[in-house]
C-alpha cells in the first residue's frame, strides 16, 4: 500500500475561477523522492497543503492515506510555521504533543539541530534567526518526531549553498531509510540525483517531467537585455556606508566593515552572504527601521537613515512580502503609495500591463502564493521610481519568466537613474551587475575588483 495517493483531486480557492488542481493524480511510496515544479502561483504550495490535511477549503476526489502515515511539512515561509519564542521549545513542540518523556527530548532536539546544520543554543530568540535559519530549524521541527512523509516547499530559495548541500545529505539520509519526500521547487537540479520522479504542474495537472541529474552552477539570472549605460550625470552618490562595526545591542559583533562602500546612481551592487550574516539587517539599517544597533555611520540621500524622511524617494522590499501587503486587491494595493505620494494612479495599471499581470488586478494579494506577493511588492515599489531601491532577495520564489520580467524592471530602473541594492545568497556575477558587496568571515567588503581579476585571468 502506498503511503499516500490521490485521484481525481479537483481544487480551487473561489468558484468562480479555474481550478488550480484539476483531476491530478498522484501516488507516494516509502523511499521515494518527488519534486514539482510548475509557474509562479500555479498551484504547487496548495498541492503541498493539500497532501498535509491543511486545506480549510473542502476538494473533490480522493485521497487514500496509510494507516501509519506521518507527515511533516516545511512550508515556503517559515515565519507562519513558528509557534513558540525559543528554538529548543519550538523543536519540542511536536515531542510534547506526542507525550515524549521530557528526560528524552533534550538529547533529541540536540539531534535535529546538528541534523540540520543549525548549531545554536537552544535558548536562542527565533525571532534573532535569519529567514534561511528558521527554515532550518523548521526542518529540525520537522525531522524530530520522524515523519514517513516529509513536503518541503522551495528549499532551495531560502538556505544558501551550504544549507543546500546539508539538506542534500539529510534527504539522502532519509530517502535510505524509507523515508518519502514530496518537494516543491524551481531548481530541481540542486537534487537531482535524490529525484525519483519528477513532475511539472500545469494547468491543474502533474505531467511527467525529464530526469536532471547534473548540480547546478552558481546561480546567475536568465538576462538577455544589455545592460544600461550609465551616463555622467548619474554619479551621483545616493549611499555611503563608512567603516563601521555591525551589531545589535548587547550582541556579537555580526560584520565589520573596514572601507567605505558607496552606491551611485544608475547602479545595480549585490550584497551577497551566508544565511544568517546580516543581509536583512544591514537594508533595514540603511532604510532606518532597523532597531537595536545604535547609531551607524550610514548617509543615505545625504542623510542620516531614519524611517519616514525619504518619502517616495526610498523604498525597501522586505524579504518576507506579505508583510507589506495590506489591501484587499492587487490594483488597489499598488495604488496605495501613489495615492499617498499623490503621484499618477495610472502607473498602477502601467505597471501590471508591463509585467503581464493585469489578471491578478482584482485578485486579492493576500490568496497569491509567495513569488506573486514578491513580484506585486516589488512592482508596487517600482511605480514609485524611487531614487534609491532596497531590495530583500527579490528573487525568491519565481519561476525563470518573473525572473526575467523582475530583471527588466531593475534595468528599466537603473536607466532611469535608481540606484539599486539587492540582497542574495548566492553569487552573482558582475554581468548582472555593477559590483558585488560580500558579507564572509565577520567583514563587509567590496569583491568586485577580485572578481574582475579573476574573470580576466
Amino acid at each position: 500500500m502506498n503511503l499516500i495517493e490521490l485521484k481525481g483531486i479537483h481544487f480551487g480557492y473561489d468558484t468562480h475561477q479555474v481550478a488550480i488542481l484539476d483531476d491530478l493524480h498522484l501516488s507516494v511510496n516509502h523511499g521515494e523522492c518527488h519534486c514539482i515544479s510548475g509557474a509562479t502561483g500555479c498551484g504547487k504550495s496548495s498541492l503541498l497543503h493539500l497532501i498535509a490535511g491543511e486545506l480549510s477549503r473542502p476538494f473533490e476526489g480522493e485521497m487514500i492515506r496509510h494507516p501509519a502515515l506521518m507527515v511533516g511539512l516545511v512550508m515556503q515561509d517559515p515565519n507562519v510555521q513558528v509557534l513558540r519564542q525559543s528554538v529548543g521549545a519550538e523543536i519540542a513542540f511536536a515531542l510534547e504533543n506526542l507525550g515524549t518523556p521530557s528526560v528524552k527530548m533534550l538529547e533529541k532536539v540536540q539531534q535535529a539541530l546538528r541534523r540540520v546544520g543549525l548549531y545554536i543554543s537552544i535558548d536562542t530568540p527565533v525571532d534573532v534567526l535569519s529567514l534561511g535559519q528558521k527554515y532550518r530549524l523548521m526542518l529540525a521541527a520537522q525531522l524530530v518526531f520522524e515523519p514517513n512523509l516529509l513536503l518541503l516547499d522551495e528549499p532551495w530559495t531560502q538556505l544558501d549553498n551550504h544549507g543546500v548541500q546539508e539538506l542534500y545529505f539529510v534527504l539522502k539520509s532519509l530517502l535510505s531509510d524509507g523515508v518519502a519526500i514530496v518537494m516543491v521547487e524551481h531548481h530541481p537540479q540542486a537534487f537531482g540525483t535524490l529525484i525519483s520522479h519528477l513532475w511539472q504542474l500545469e494547468q491543474g495537472k502533474l505531467v511527467a517531467g525529464l530526469y536532471l541529474p547534473s548540480v547546478p552552477r552558481e546561480h546567475k539570472l536568465n538576462v538577455t537585455a544589455a545592460k544600461a549605460t550609465t551616463s555622467e550625470s548619474c554619479a551621483e552618490e545616493r549611499v555611503r556606508i563608512s567603516p563601521h562595526r555591525f551589531q545589535f545591542t548587547g550582541r556579537e559583533t555580526l560584520f565589520r566593515c573596514a572601507n567605505t562602500l558607496s552606491l551611485a546612481a544608475g547602479e545595480i551592487v549585490a550584497l551577497v552572504g551566508d544565511n544568517g550574516s546580516g543581509k536583512s539587517s544591514l537594508l533595514k539599517a540603511l532604510a532606518g527601521i532597523q532597531a537595536d544597533i545604535g547609531q551607524l555611520p550610514f548617509s543615505v540621500l545625504g542623510k542620516r537613515p531614519k524611517l519616514g524622511i525619504y518619502g517616495p524617494n526610498l523604498s525597501l522590499l522586505l524579504q518576507r512580502p506579505n508583510r507589506q501587503l495590506f489591501e484587499q486587491t492587487v490594483l488597489t494595493e499598488m495604488q496605495f503609495s501613489l495615492r499617498r505620494f499623490k503621484l499618477p494612479l495610472t502607473r498602477a495599471e502601467q505597471m501590471l500591463a508591463q509585467l503581464s499581470l493585469m489578471g491578478l488586478a482584482a485578485a486579492s494579494p493576500h490568496k497569491l502564493s509567495y513569488g506573486q506577493q514578491h513580484i506585486i511588492a516589488l512592482a508596487s515599489l517600482a511605480c514609485l521610481t524611487p531614487k534609491v531601491l532596497l531590495l530583500d532577495d527579490p528573487f525568491a520564489g519565481l519561476d525563470s519568466v518573473h525572473c526575467e520580467k523582475v530583471w527588466q524592471l531593475l534595468l528599466q530602473l537603473r536607466q532611469q537613474g535608481c540606484a539599486i541594492l539587492l540582497s542574495s545568497h548566492r553569487e552573482m556575477s558582475l554581468d548582472d551587475v555593477d559590483r558585488v558587496w560580500h558579507i564572509e568571515s565577520g567583514f563587509l567588503l567590496d569583491r568586485s575588483e577580485s572578481m574582475e581579476q579573476s574573470y580576466a585571468g
